[in-house]
């Protein structure tokens, strides 16, 4: 009781609440955007949530359905919608689709809250004020029975756990082998680091629209090479339609991934294999080691520690990839081949309105992530080795 009530007893908290206190910010981030939504996600789980949408007096009517459809259809709010919005009080840079269905999209005012429900009936489309009642009712499981049920939601573990099961490893490998060759390159390393970091701090929009080109099955970057090198070697070949195509969407996204993440691992990895002791080299090669036996050796498990975190945060990542498939195949692609889990709970939660099945697949891939996660750190983990 003397330490606590003694001169180093209040340094000690003084500097807990002081830490705590540069802390604040983070945690105010992470509460705000990771524990407050999960919590929410679990609480509607167990609540059929429906909306209904009350439409007031028709205050436009447009013959533009054929115009007006598709970019609908794709969440965007054609020019001339916008301001006939305007000229009822909306704010066209606030305007968002928020909901949409079959033949009807909802469309809401962020300035002012105010809601817009376009209606297609026949050639012609109407444009009411709305508003948007929410109804909860307590279902208890049924809605986890509801997605563990739904054959959408098998195919996109399926793609999903495709996805992973090959993008993790294989972007890990080869930034391993990036990394050695870098370590080892005599000149040019500070070039070769910028390229390969490049594809990571790149906007995921930016590259999803440039790869889109590459893979297009006429003009494609990707289609010509593969035809040229065909040619050099006398064999036949047949354009790729690779994002219509269902055996190749996963392919398509699989290697866009590599792509994009492969340098920024290297670069970790990197700097693990710049902070190795040359002492265990010295002496690998004072006992007559090669080069491949002192990589396997010495450089691979004194980098076990970046390749299990590398691990961790890519096997996250990797499970809520979603702005590719939204950007690049803009769905889920041809048989649903592109359909991944969290497009999944964005089709559920802004497409079907049904929240609380959306909120109980969410969950859902909180426990397969926070699972495997755990067996990490409790298995895998075992495997790392700490340099003393």
């Amino acid at each position: 009781m003397a330490l606590v009530s003694g001169p180093r007893g209040r340094r000690f908290w003084l500097e807990t609440v002081e830490a705590y206190v540069y802390l604040l910010p983070t945690l105010a981030v992470l509460g705000l955007f990771t524990f407050y939504p999960f919590i929410n996600a679990f609480l509607y789980s167990g609540y059929d949530i429906r909306t209904r949408t009350v439409p007031g007096a028709v205050v436009h009517t447009s013959t533009e359905a054929g115009s007006w459809i598709p970019l609908l259809a794709r969440g965007r709010i054609p020019e001339e919608l916008a301001a006939v919005l305007e000229g009822v009080g909306a704010v066209q840079d606030k305007l968002w689709v928020r909901a949409r269905g079959a033949n009807w999209w909802i469309l809401k005012d962020d300035a002012s809250g105010q809601e817009y429900l376009v209606v297609q009936e026949g050639a012609l489309l109407r444009v009411h004020p709305a508003a948007t009642r929410w109804a909860l009712d307590p279902v208890g499981g049924e809605n986890f029975r509801r997605v563990l049920r739904d054959p959408d939601f098998a195919k996109a573990v399926r793609n999903t756990s495709i996805y992973v099961g090959v993008s993790v490893p294989v972007t890990l490998i080869l930034a391993l082998v990036l990394a050695t060759l870098l370590h080892r390159a005599v000149g040019g390393k500070a070039f070769f680091r910028l390229t390969s970091f490049l594809p990571y701090i790149t906007p995921v929009v930016a590259i999803t629209m440039v790869w889109a080109w590459i893979y297009d099955r006429d003009y494609g970057l990707l289609n010509y090479f593969l035809k040229t090198v065909a040619g050099w070697l006398g064999l036949e070949f047949s354009l790729i339609n690779w994002l219509n195509d269902a055996r190749y969407v996963m392919p398509a996204l699989i290697l866009m991934n590599i792509w994009r993440f492969v340098g920024y691992q290297a670069l970790i990895l990197l700097a693990g294999m710049q902070g190795i002791d040359r002492e265990y080299y010295e002496a690998a090669r004072v006992d007559g080691a090669g080069g491949w036996s002192v990589w396997r050796k010495i450089t691979v498990p004194l980098l076990t520690p970046q390749i299990f975190f590398l691990l961790i945060i890519s096997l996250i990542g990797s499970f809520k990839i979603f702005e590719e498939v939204l950007i690049l195949l803009q769905g889920p692609g041809p048989e649903k081949a592109g359909l991944t889990i969290v497009y999944y709970v964005f089709t559920k939660a802004f497409d079907s309105k049904q929240y609380g099945v959306a909120s109980a697949a969410s969950v859902i891939l909180f426990v397969i992530i926070f699972s495997l996660s755990v067996f990490q750190l409790t298995v895998v983990q075992k495997r790392v080795h700490y340099e003393r």
